[in-house]
């Protein structure tokens, strides 16, 4: 192997392991019994700033015992959710969506059970805007 080589074997390396479990696919550390009543397939229907709804389809699933989660729907395709964590009775997923222009934007989903019903409220760009939903399970 020529030392070119192993430099960019050394850098993709380097950018799996930076990258953590958002690269390979993988859960969370909150464990899946925490978040049991938050498991399945829940369809989301949020209120636009600009008037209308658009709907969000969240998976939330167990993954060897973690947390998992998987969002479609919106600006850049779907996206799987590694950052999980209980607050009280509340789940937080924070992560990563596509927006305008292409730029990155931290996207932190707040859920609410009530009863079959779940409330949703995201926080887009660091509180650059916010909106609100509610969703039931498939």
């Amino acid at each position: 192997m020529t030392r070119q080589h192993l430099w960019t074997a050394a850098a993709v390396l380097g950018v799996l392991l930076l990258a953590g479990p958002a690269a390979a696919g993988q859960a969370s550390m909150l464990n899946s019994s925490e978040a049991s009543a938050f498991m399945g397939v829940w369809v989301i229907s949020f209120e636009s700033p600009r008037g209308g709804t658009f709907e969000q389809t969240l998976t939330v699933r167990d993954e060897s015992g973690k947390v998992a989660a998987r969002i479609e729907g919106g600006r850049g395709g779907g996206n799987d959710i590694t950052d999980i964590a209980k607050d009280g009775d509340d789940l937080v997923l924070t992560f990563e969506r596509t927006g305008r222009g292409g730029n990155p934007s931290e996207t932190v989903m707040t859920l609410t059970l009530d009863g079959a019903m779940i409330n949703a409220t995201m926080s887009v760009g660091g509180g650059q805007f916010s909106l609100s939903g509610t969703g039931k399970k498939e």
